[in-house]
């Protein structure tokens, strides 16, 4: 049998290349060949019909409902027109492939990408939002097109990054890399044709996605447990800063993201910017690279932004889960765990972390919380019956002043303790997050 861990389906609105039915009359076997473009004159346009030009405006740049995909007047086996169940068919398809992936690997969690969605669809595929153009515009969109899709219920969702139409240039593809490695569903793609984009074209693409792309490897864990936020709850995983912070002053933001609500990305969007305006809410924000502060007021900082560099914040009052990046998932999950605490101003912070087996659908699994206070990490085995085998080894702990002596659950441990300008580094740990752990910094 060949192996098959998912399926990409596409042009699944279902598209077409004609208006309505070709009728080409040509042998169903014979493979055309590209560029496909009709130079046939459109077809007399029936205004009269209402399931070819309906009597309401929907911003169509063709002609009448039917170009480019099945003709609405069609009818189905079961006498039902294609003007009203138009829009279920690449649900219906993704309904069809994640059946046929279930039974040909059953109990393995498929992976669908599928173009055309509709409401309920994010229970069976992920979705990528379709043919864009390599422009600053289109960079500067996508972020609100995750979010839409994040809502919609779609959590597993992003853009063609660096842009599928027209050719991409070195700087816009280096910074849609850098915010393209934090979309829930992350990949460079474009068409048939254009100028290569892979990252390697460039030595500053390279180093921005590879910069980058480290930090969503060492945030698998984090991320991987706000999945599965979004499967309990519904919540989005790539959210807008009005997501978590309720207030009209943060509902036009489009040009920030929070993956799960911890994690602030702030990209630059502007071709030949080296800076960016970054909006902090109310309270403590520490830059992921170099672990320095910025107290939030809910107005703009402006930050530097070289072209490789994206800037990242974790949330003050925020325990996050990470892993030593590596080159493969699989080998990140065979990592022990890092804590980064990131304190609030009252030197609190609180986490989760979400562990299963990864692929299957009755794996065990645990819920692990950690909260902090006055020096002390706990941490707490919430639900679940998985054993986790990776151990906490390691804690960063920021806005914490000096650190000499760790003792766990009352017992002091050999292990090494750094102490930098922002933060404290504790190496050497062995905590296992099976049983309830009191840790205590002094």
């Amino acid at each position: 049998m060949l192996p098959i861990d998912g399926m990409w389906i596409d042009m699944n609105e279902p598209a077409s290349f004609c208006t309505g039915s070709c009728g080409s009359n040509r042998p169903m076997n014979e493979e055309p060949t590209p560029p496909w473009l009709s130079t046939a004159p459109h077809r007399f346009i029936n205004k009269t019909n209402r399931m070819l030009v309906p009597p309401y405006a929907i911003n169509n740049h063709e002609l009448e409902l039917s170009d480019k995909t099945v003709e609405t007047t069609a009818i189905h086996a079961t006498g039902v027109t294609e003007y009203h169940v138009h829009n279920l068919y690449g649900h219906m398809e993704s309904r069809a492939t994640r059946d046929f992936l279930l039974a040909y690997r059953r109990n393995q969690r498929p992976f669908i990408l599928s173009r055309s969605t509709f409401a309920g669809s994010g229970a069976l595929v992920s979705h990528w939002t379709g043919d864009n153009m390599a422009s600053w515009a289109d960079l500067h969109v996508s972020i609100a097109s995750v979010f839409d899709f994040g809502i919609f219920g779609i959590p597993m969702v992003g853009a063609d990054i660096c842009g599928f139409y027209g050719n991409t240039t070195e700087e816009l593809c280096a910074r849609w890399m850098e915010l393209g490695a934090f979309y829930p569903f992350s990949r460079s793609h474009n068409a048939k044709g254009l100028a290569p984009q892979e990252p390697y074209r460039w030595a500053s693409v390279a180093k921005a996605t590879r910069r980058a792309l480290r930090v969503r490897y060492a945030l698998l864990a984090y991320m991987y447990s706000a999945y599965q936020d979004s499967v309990d709850h519904g919540w989005p995983v790539a959210r807008p800063l009005v997501f978590e912070f309720p207030s009209s002053q943060f509902a036009s933001n489009d040009k920030q993201m929070l993956i799960g609500s911890s994690i602030l990305v702030s990209p630059v969007l502007t071709q030949g910017a080296r800076s960016v305006d970054a909006v902090f809410p109310t309270g403590r924000w520490y830059d992921w690279y170099t672990h320095a502060h910025i107290n939030g007021h809910n107005a703009n900082v402006t930050l530097d932004a070289p072209l490789e560099h994206i800037n990242v914040h974790i949330r003050g009052g925020s325990i996050v889960p990470t892993q030593r990046p590596e080159m493969t998932t699989r080998q990140v999950r065979q990592n022990d765990y890092e804590l980064v605490v990131a304190t609030s101003a009252n030197g609190t912070a609180t986490g989760q972390l979400y562990v299963d087996d990864g692929e299957s659908f009755d794996t065990q699994h645990k819920w692990i919380d950690f909260s902090y206070d006055a020096r002390v990490l706990y941490v707490a085995p919430r639900s679940g019956t998985m054993h986790v085998e990776r151990a906490v080894t390691s804690l960063v702990l920021l806005g914490v002043v000096g650190a000499h002596t760790v003792s766990v659950n009352g017992v002091r441990v050999d292990c090494s303790t750094v102490v930098t300008p922002n933060s404290v580094v504790v190496t050497g740990l062995n905590i296992d997050l099976n049983t309830k752990s009191r840790i205590v910094v002094l």
